[in-house]
């Protein structure tokens, strides 16, 4: 085997690359770095911002946090497809335990070739092995392996709570042929509203979009809705036996619903945006957790309520991102998600966006029912509150829709059979 094959060979190691043609990965091959270190040097400092992405080929490295958080990272690892970093500035500082080889790659040339391809998942898809701490890494690494692999493959499992699930499909099949109605149901369960939404988008001309769940119905037949609904059910729905994992499902669907309603009302209430963009932007906001508890349920040991949510805060965003972009959801619905799941997010502009909807209801939403792993920030400090001036919890819209989510989800809990309280 000659030198240029080694190298091409080499590349097709790597999750984000495995699928380009020869002649693709033969121009990296030639354009990027090929490096040696020896133990003890430094691959990347903490807060570097070069734009480059770096791929260990042999030996290990250890990632080290500014909070003292440790990973080791091994060529024969999983994880090591993935690149060891990608996020600028830097949140890891790279150093060598070992003799090392590795790639490192410009991302203007990945970028450039991702665009060839039009393949945006290569840059963007893979998923970051520098986000998860030593304490939960194989948890969280083999988590998100098998949902980037699965979603490549087309074989994604998406579970909607099945206890949810089952008085929603029942209503919908026996719906009459009322779009407002099947609607309303649909919009109580996430990852049957994703599927609408994806089946409805394929159906679309390139470049147009889905923005809302009655758009979608739009496109489809009573007799295909029926269908989606009747296999999501009884094929991708699940009622954990395991209560840790009963409970977080619970909690990221009830999460989901409310979070939903209320962007919806408030959508209503200011007249800025189509209220049942919000609606779908706000049951959306969370998928990516979702899809990580729906591979929990498969995984070979009991998880903890800890490792669900580290995993969920620290890549949860980026799988959202993931399988938006494959389902091929349009792009500025799938980016107003993403945005949405940062506390912190500001467009810059003073006119409240989608995403400032989602924010201030998850922030409206968790006031009251607080996530101790991902609380809101004081709400001064929240850019989309401002926007929206509900940036003080005592705000009488902000308290309205504090009232509003707590009987929404108590009225919804009823309607649906579900018992009270929480398990």
């Amino acid at each position: 085997m000659n030198a240029e094959t080694h190298s091409v060979e080499e590349l097709r190691r790597f999750t984000p690359l495995a699928d380009l043609p020869y002649d693709k990965l033969l121009e990296i091959a030639e354009k990027a770095e090929w490096l040696k270190v020896k133990k003890r040097a430094v691959l990347m400092e903490l807060e570097d911002a070069e734009p480059s992405t770096l791929f260990l080929i042999r030996g290990n490295v250890l990632m080290e946090a500014a909070d003292g958080r440790q990973r080791v990272i091994k060529h024969e690892d999983a994880s090591a497809r993935s690149p060891l970093s990608r996020l600028r500035p830097s949140r890891y500082r790279v150093s060598a335990l070992t003799p090392v080889e590795y790639l490192k790659i410009s991302d203007d040339l990945l970028d450039e070739l991702a665009e060839l391809e039009d393949s945006s998942e290569m840059t963007s898809s893979h998923y970051l092995v520098e986000e998860t701490s030593e304490e939960n890494a194989d948890f969280s690494t083999q988590m998100v392996a098998h949902i980037y692999e699965d979603l490549q493959k087309q074989r994604l499992l998406l579970f909607s709570w099945q206890p949810a699930a089952l008085s929603i499909s029942r209503n919908i099949i026996g719906t009459a042929n009322d779009p407002s109605q099947i609607s309303d149901w649909i919009a109580l369960d996430p990852v049957l509203s994703l599927k609408l939404i994806k089946s409805a988008q394929y159906l679309q001309r390139p470049g147009s979009s889905v923005p809302n769940l009655p758009s979608a119905l739009a496109q489809m037949s009573t007799q295909k809705v029926h269908k989606l609904t009747f296999l999501n059910l009884f094929q991708e729905s699940r009622a954990p036996k395991v209560s840790t994992l009963h409970r977080s499902f619970q909690n990221t669907w009830e999460r989901s619903i409310t979070v939903a309603a209320v962007a919806k009302r408030l959508a209503q209430e200011t007249e800025l945006i189509n209220p049942q963009e919000a609606e779908l932007a706000g049951l959306l906001h969370n998928i990516g957790e979702t899809t990580i508890l729906s591979y929990a349920y498969n995984y070979y040991r009991e998880t903890s309520t800890r490792e669900l949510q580290d995993c969920a805060l620290m890549f949860g965003k980026e799988i959202g991102r993931m399988l938006l972009s494959h389902w091929n959801v349009f792009h500025s619905l799938a980016q107003s998600i993403c945005d949405a799941t940062e506390w912190m997010h500001d467009h810059g502009g003073n006119r409240p966006k989608l995403a400032d909807f989602v924010i201030a209801a998850r922030a409206c939403v968790q006031i009251d029912h607080k996530d101790e792993y991902n609380p809101p920030p004081p709400f001064p400090q929240i850019p989309a509150l401002r926007k929206l001036q509900l940036d003080t919890p005592n705000s009488i819209l902000a308290g309205e829709l504090r009232s509003f989510a707590d009987e929404y989800l108590i009225n919804t809990k009823q309607q649906l059979g579900i018992e009270q309280p929480s398990p």
